[in-house]
């Protein structure tokens, strides 16, 4: 998708905890939307989970609150081929300690033609996307 950006869970820790190594480059890209954003239910479960262990409930609905405010923002589902696909990719990676949600958006940034991912996971990157802030 032209001028769309792949938005992983590292993006929305670093843009929500100022604390966060990455914070100030992830207020500066949410400051200069794409035309759009994408997102999987995956990374939304995943970073959810993340700030309830780690920071607690109120952090965690706050974050899903954030998701529903990005007007911009679609959230991909998972789906037979989708599982299947993702199977695909770490097979084509095994060894690089991908992981399920990794691979997964791995497909959707190729099968979407996606150029940009803002993730703080260098990982994101083996497919040829460019990496924001850490690319």
């Amino acid at each position: 998708m032209k001028n769309a950006a792949f938005l992983d869970s590292g993006i929305f820790i670093a843009l929500m905890c100022r604390r966060d190594r990455w914070h100030s480059e992830a207020k500066e890209l949410f400051s200069s939307p794409p035309s759009a954003w994408i997102t999987s239910s995956l990374v939304v479960s995943e970073t959810y989970s993340w700030f309830l262990h780690k920071m607690g409930e109120e952090e965690a609905r706050e974050f899903l609150r954030l998701t529903r405010t990005l007007a911009k923002l679609q959230v991909l589902d998972t789906s037979d081929q989708h599982r299947n696909d993702i199977a695909g990719i770490l097979d084509r990676f095994r060894g690089s300690k991908l992981s399920y949600v990794d691979a997964s958006s791995l497909t959707y940034i190729k099968k979407r033609r996606i150029k940009t991912v803002w993730s703080t996971d260098h990982h994101l990157g083996i497919g040829g996307a460019q990496v924001l802030p850490i690319g």
